[in-house]
């Protein structure tokens, strides 16, 4: 493989197609103070070849891997990282996904849960901030960023996906600061369930260690008889937030089932077992599936890709292949791994 990229960078860096800058066409003919041409299999041929290979390592060894492979977001955006439930500091949670993405380190900004609750330790402040707070917390911060005049794209994994849409759900209410800077989010498997599936969502909130979506609930009930809404329907529309969820559902408890009118899904791929598929084949390795599939999505390429592919052109990213039949469809077998594109 490295053979094949030095050969191609190579070429490019000798006029023709590469990993370089355009060929700026053909040089100038030696006029008649120009030295002589080198004989060949001078030893100018050796030097020029070490050289051309030694200036193209170093431009890849420089490179960041997702612009190596065309994957840097549009110029001059901003991408906020909210993390979830039990992470570390956002930087080092979305450390992969930042490097798949392209972005240079000008271009990413962390929210920290530790701004809601005053705790110094990133790992107790994401497991105590509720989602109400950390919603203000997160529109507060997003203000003032967009004194930079630079357009921002939010990206948030699980409790960060549920502190982000609960954030978007005010700017459709009217609620909070004008979002204009703000042009899209993307959801990582967010714990954005109702009903019993989201009080189980809520656990966290009793036991630190276990997942949490920080008290979030869509449904909410102003008075018994005007009914009740789900405010994930069509979020984002009223604020002119392109909003993408990126789950998988085969995480089970900690991703959610339905489809809400207006909100765009995707499934992200992934050939290990679902929840109860897994349950029923091997219980004992259910929590460690489960933490796998949810966790997938963050160092998964084509989630990566998908995202700057939002950035570009909202509503252009889509995973290969045919949806994933349910769990009981599918014959019992080993879980093989998450596929990635």
């Amino acid at each position: 493989m490295l053979a094949a990229i030095v050969i191609c960078g190579s070429i490019g860096l000798f006029g023709g197609p590469g990993l370089v800058a355009d060929d700026p066409g053909p040089a100038p003919g030696p006029s008649s103070e120009d030295p002589a041409a080198p004989e060949p299999g001078s030893d100018s041929d050796l030097d020029t070849a070490l050289l051309a290979l030694g200036v193209l390592l170093a431009g890849l060894a420089s490179a960041a891997p997702g612009a190596a492979l065309g994957l840097r977001p549009p110029p001059g955006h901003l991408v906020v990282f909210v993390p979830g439930h039990g992470q570390p500091h956002a930087r080092q949670a979305f450390a992969d996904m930042v490097k798949a993405m392209g972005l240079e380190e000008g271009d990413a900004r962390y929210f920290e849960y530790g701004w809601v609750t005053g705790d110094a330790d990133p790992v107790r402040a994401s497991q105590r901030a509720p989602v109400g707070p950390a919603a203000g917390a997160l529109n507060a911060y997003l203000g003032g960023l967009s004194a930079e005049g630079r357009p921002i794209w939010l990206v948030g994994f699980s409790k960060g996906g549920a502190v982000i849409a609960e954030t978007i759900a005010a700017w459709d209410d009217g609620a909070y600061g004008p979002s204009q800077a703000v042009r899209g989010a993307t959801l990582l498997d967010p714990p954005l369930a109702r009903g019993v599936h989201g009080l189980l969502q809520s656990a966290g909130r009793l036991q630190g260690w276990l997942p949490d979506d920080g008290g979030y609930d869509p449904v909410e009930c102003a008075f018994v008889l005007l009914g009740c809404r789900d405010r994930r329907r069509f979020l984002g529309d009223a604020a002119g937030v392109e909003v993408l969820v990126v789950r998988n559902p085969k995480a089970g408890i900690t991703s959610f089932s339905d489809r809400p009118d207006g909100l765009r899904v995707l499934d992200a791929p992934d050939l290990g077992p679902g929840f109860w598929q897994q349950a029923l084949a091997n219980p004992l390795a259910l929590p460690g599936r489960v933490v796998a599939a949810h966790h997938s999505v963050l160092s998964d390429p084509a989630v990566a890709r998908c995202v700057v592919t939002e950035m570009w052109a909202p509503g252009s990213c889509a995973f290969g292949g045919a949806p994933s039949p349910p769990a009981w469809q599918v014959p019992l077998r080993p879980w093989r791994g998450v596929r990635t594109m």
